[in-house]
């Protein structure tokens, strides 16, 4: 899409739907920094693999909106930090059936969006096969990363315990 296509849709674009968009293009953006944060602390060389793949198709995704809304936006490392600490504490088995869903849900909204923006059908496409990946990842079967909750739990209160013990003093 040119420049004079770009500023001929924004004239034409709703605030809501200029929201919206811009809220699509950040989420895009902040999955980004999930899928490459998640590459750096799962053990499996395959996951690695298909994390920054999917880093880079998020990357896309988060072009096409910008050519939309023209904004230039930074991401949110808070999800990534979140969803590294969630796969720390529940391992995989049980994070990426949940990153799945996040994947999923986000295919009806896009559904919406391609009536006025058809080149968020592509986005939308690469959602659902983004779940699908992340499903099966699960089938080779493969789960040495064992979830941490004990040792979590332990450094907790070890933190707790010093904590309180330098304010008695």
């Amino acid at each position: 899409m040119d420049q004079t296509d770009r500023i001929e849709r924004q004239g034409k674009m709703t605030e809501e739907v200029r929201k919206t968009l811009i809220k699509a293009q950040q989420g895009e953006l902040d999955g980004v920094e999930t899928y490459k944060m998640l590459a750096e602390v799962v053990h499996n060389e395959d996951d690695v693999k298909v994390f920054k793949q999917l880093a880079a198709d998020e990357g896309r995704h988060a072009a096409v909106f910008k050519n939309y809304t023209g904004e230039v936006l930074k991401p949110d490392k808070t999800q990534a930090f979140a969803v590294a600490a969630l796969y720390s504490l529940l391992g995989k088995k049980i994070l990426y059936p949940l990153i799945a869903k996040f994947e999923y849900a986000a295919i009806p909204g896009y559904e919406e969006l391609m009536k006025d923006y058809p080149e968020v059908e592509s986005v939308k496409d690469d959602e659902k096969r983004h779940g699908d990946t992340l499903n099966s990842l699960l089938e080779n079967g493969q789960f040495n990363d064992r979830p941490k909750l004990p040792y979590v739990c332990a450094a907790i209160a070890l933190f707790l315990f010093i904590r309180l013990t330098k304010r008695i003093r």
